[in-house]
């Protein structure tokens, strides 16, 4: 590489020419941890031919009647792109907001999720034709614009999960040594036993995140590596690390593609090869240090001792070209004008790339033919099953601020109940106390399952839906590994809640059996409210969604529990909430269990000497009926939430040259 081949705005620059020096001067075979780390052994070339894309997108218009109708406007995002990355490189894709360079990266990545769209075109991978990047997913790797990283685990912990899942055909030994070349290449060996961490957990820095982020996909060896803009939220100087690292990794093999929002000068020169997409055309694609003198040639001059992608920027913008014309003294020109001369500018840039070499010559220089997936996991699913429930075992124990809150929260209501209830007294007083005090036990271990089930695996999902759409694992490996690793922290908060109140409010004391059978119906109302949280979580995308459609979910079946409304005088079309209360079964178990063997004086003893509470509460279930339906719905509710667990972890793809059903 010859530095005269860059233009004279960043030759003159000391630091970027240093910078740029540094790049030149990188020799990959020096650096013996990256053939240790990578080994890159089916090299791919990814070429793309007049590919557009098009969104079917509703909205509502007014109608000659002026009435508002509903259309269905198709829209087209990607308008006949045609271009080739080959291995070596680090290509970026450049472009301001809403332009389809996130929209092409996806696509090319088989990431593409939509049931609105239609594709059309042609997709090669070493000049061979294929229908779908999706089938050689195991030879490619995406990482995603927010690192998305266990916040217990160590970046060391993550890479070794990753390459016990991942990984076949190699020992032990293997392993972590791959991992600790790994770690040496991404030069996390000071942080690789510090917790990534999170807004709570204190961890790692943003750049930490970012190289574990990109050292967990590296770990299969991947051909081809997609970043979506790399450098969000981080600062210049670990921007300029995460791209030079980006660069190294392109030298050893790995076709490096990202898209990029704005990078600094210092990042620029570092680009090998450069794609600037503007309202979803192609103006510029070829090497990185040519663009600027493309664009002169055009009478679209780089201003001298500026960052060129700022410039690029500019004039892929219709705000560029409103500056041009302040900066000339011209106020009052138009929106119309403005909009009318940049579509003449773009049609004009568009026109003169597709006429030039950069898209004459698409062909491959490649002849190894490219591998399908097998659709076989990579480990057995007792193996899954098995580092799955470790991890989330160990995520619960490393949580301790998580595990003492909820603790706090039981104590705190606890003898808030304690100080309520107590004495719970005889007579009616007695009946109506012990049902209050029962009911808010119940309500307690209700509420607390349902809102604690819905954050776990809120904080989980995106882990799950990367691991899933990379094929680590089975959903049911996960759905059971996550299952039983909570299971003990789901009996201790009940036991705890129970121990804490049954003998400080004074209830049936008859017999030990007793303060069991409360202890296990808490236990079931706790694992039915686990499992209806649960459902809500997956069929639900965002926490803070689900977290408002509490009181509409829950509520009703509090409301008609069993306390409040007798449950003879519950309406008919209102019966089906009654009978998926888990309130009214968990209430309705400890109610009979502690009115069990239990005499209570009446208000008119001369009538009744003896009160029944069983009969006037219109109880028709038994103790063992309502264990059965806690667990019974826990379970449905548990199948619900694994089932849409496998649809939200397979979402529907578009296909290539397939008209979608109007």
């Amino acid at each position: 590489m010859n530095m005269d081949t860059y233009p004279s705005n960043i030759k003159e620059s000391d630091a970027l020419q240093n910078i740029l020096i540094d790049t030149v001067n990188f020799h990959p075979e020096n650096i013996s941890p990256t053939k240790k780390a990578i080994k890159i052994t089916n090299p791919l070339e990814l070429t793309w031919e007049n590919l557009n894309i098009f969104a079917y997108v509703n909205h509502k218009v007014k109608a000659d009647n002026g009435k508002l109708t509903k259309v269905n406007e198709k829209k087209q995002i990607l308008k006949d792109l045609s271009g080739s990355i080959k291995p070596g490189n680090f290509t970026a894709i450049l472009g301001p907001s809403g332009s389809g360079k996130t929209t092409l990266l996806n696509f090319l990545s088989g990431r593409l999720v939509a049931n609105n769209m239609e594709i059309e075109g042609s997709l090669y991978l070493n000049g061979q034709k294929i229908d779908d990047m999706g089938n050689y997913s195991n030879q490619i790797a995406y990482v995603m614009q927010d690192d998305i990283l266990l916040a217990t685990f160590t970046p060391y912990e993550a890479f070794k999960f990753s390459a016990d899942m991942r990984l076949k055909d190699i020992s032990e030994d293997e392993k972590i040594q791959k991992v600790k070349s790994l770690i040496k290449l991404l030069g996390l060996e000071k942080c690789k036993d510090t917790k990534v961490g999170n807004a709570i957990i204190r961890g790692i820095s943003g750049g930490e995140r970012k190289r574990t982020s990109i050292g967990v996909e590296l770990l299969t060896n991947p051909s081809i590596l997609f970043l979506d803009e790399p450098t969000t939220g981080l600062d210049s100087i670990t921007s300029l690390n995460v791209i030079e690292l980006l660069k190294k990794l392109s030298h050893i093999g790995v076709n490096v593609i990202s898209t990029i929002h704005q990078p600094s000068s210092e990042i620029f020169v570092i680009f090998e090869r450069l794609i600037l997409i503007c309202e979803g055309k192609i103006i510029y694609q070829g090497i990185a240090n040519q663009a600027v003198e493309y664009f002169n040639q055009q009478n679209l001059k780089c201003p001298d001792f500026s960052n060129p992608a700022d410039y690029f920027m500019k004039i892929m913008n219709e705000e560029g070209l409103i500056i041009e014309y302040l900066q000339k003294g011209n106020l009052e020109i138009s929106d119309e004008q403005i909009n009318k001369e940049f579509k003449q500018r773009l049609e004009k840039m568009v026109t003169i790339y597709k006429q030039s070499d950069q898209i004459k010559d698409l062909k491959s220089t490649y002849n190894q033919v490219p591998t399908k997936n097998d659709n076989r996991f990579n480990v057995s699913v007792i193996k899954q099953f098995s580092l799955l429930f470790k991890r989330c075992f160990i995520t619960q124990v490393r949580n301790p601020m998580d595990l003492l809150l909820k603790t706090i929260q039981i104590i705190v209501f606890s003898i808030a109940t304690i100080i309520v209830f107590n004495p719970l007294g005889d007579g009616q007083a007695g009946i109506q106390n012990r049902n209050g005090a029962l009911f808010f036990i119940s309500t307690m271990s209700a509420f607390s399952s349902i809102q604690g089930s819905i954050s776990t695996f809120q904080q989980d999902r995106g882990l799950f839906l990367r691991e899933r759409l990379n094929k680590s694992y089975t959903v049911g490996a996960y759905f059971w590994g996550k299952s039983l690793s909570e299971l003990p922290f789901h009996i201790y908060y009940p036991i705890i809640q129970v121990a804490m109140t049954y003998y400080a409010i004074g209830l049936n004391n008859n017999d030990a059996k007793y303060f069991f059978i409360l202890a296990a119906a808490m236990i079931c109302t706790y694992f039915y409210g686990v499992s209806y949280g649960l459902f809500i979580s997956v069929i639900v995308p965002k926490m803070e969604i689900a977290m408002a459609l509490i009181p509409i979910l829950v509520i009703p079946f509090m409301v008609l529990g069993g306390l409040y409304v007798n449950t003879n005088n519950i309406p008919d079309f209102l019966k089906w909430i009654e009978y998926l209360s888990m309130f009214k079964y968990g209430y309705q178990a400890a109610a009979l269990n502690e009115f069990d063997n239990l005499n209570f004086e009446c208000i008119n003893p001369i009538t009744q000497q003896q009160c029944n509470p069983k009969d006037q509460l219109g109880f028709r279930e038994s103790i063992a009926e309502n264990f059965y339906a806690l667990i019974g719905l826990g379970l449905c509710f548990r199948l619900l939430a694994y089932i849409f667990m496998h649809i939200i972890s397979q979402p529907k793809r578009p296909k290539l040259n397939q008209k979608l059903k109007q």
